[in-house]
């Protein structure tokens, strides 16, 4: 089985999938003061927004997605990014359009993939808010993900029908982490 790859944060704990908007890490955890205003405006619908309270640190007290369970659903219906919205401090800045959005990057993992192994599936596809530009297929009709076009919403793993999913969203911060 294919391992996701994750990142190692101040505190020692995996990198997080922030809400839309957030600043790079560093930056983010010296704006964010950890009120939970973003968490409250979270449409109930959703309920996307979680607080990290796994132990303590740098961390602690900020906002996260878990997209396995509750991906980031862009606020769809609405007519503005609630958590942006709420934030007092800017630690979540505001985007003039969805495809701006850098929460992270979907990784397909192809050993756990239904179509990278013979079963027909489009599910990541046919959830993407961005399908033929996020996600599209190669000739043999397995899913690719463009990095440049994916916002890591988490759509993707959240609707990958393998129980461990083979469509993770490495976040944004990771990737911070692993230019630093």
């Amino acid at each position: 089985m294919g391992a996701v790859v994750r990142a190692v944060r101040d505190d020692g704990g995996p990198s997080l999938l922030r809400p839309p908007g957030a600043l790079p890490e560093p930056q983010f955890l010296a704006a964010c003061i950890r009120c939970g205003q973003c968490i409250e405006a979270c449409p109930p619908e959703f309920a996307t927004l979680h607080m990290f309270t796994a132990r303590p640190g740098a961390r602690f007290g900020t906002p996260y997605v878990d997209s396995r369970h509750t991906p980031c659903r862009l606020c769809a219906s609405y007519d503005e990014l609630k958590c942006i919205e709420a934030c007092p401090t800017a630690a979540l800045s505001p985007v003039e359009e969805m495809r701006e959005i850098r929460m992270g990057t979907a990784v397909i993992d192809r050993e756990l993939c239904l179509a990278y192994n013979g079963v027909v599936c489009r599910a990541c596809w046919h959830i993407c808010p961005f399908p033929n530009e996020a996600i599209r297929f190669d000739e043999r009709l397995r899913p690719v993900v463009v990095e440049e076009a994916c916002i890591g919403c988490g759509l993707c793993d959240w609707a990958c029908p393998t129980e461990e999913t083979s469509i993770p969203v490495r976040p944004a911060a990771a990737a911070d982490a692993e230019t630093t």
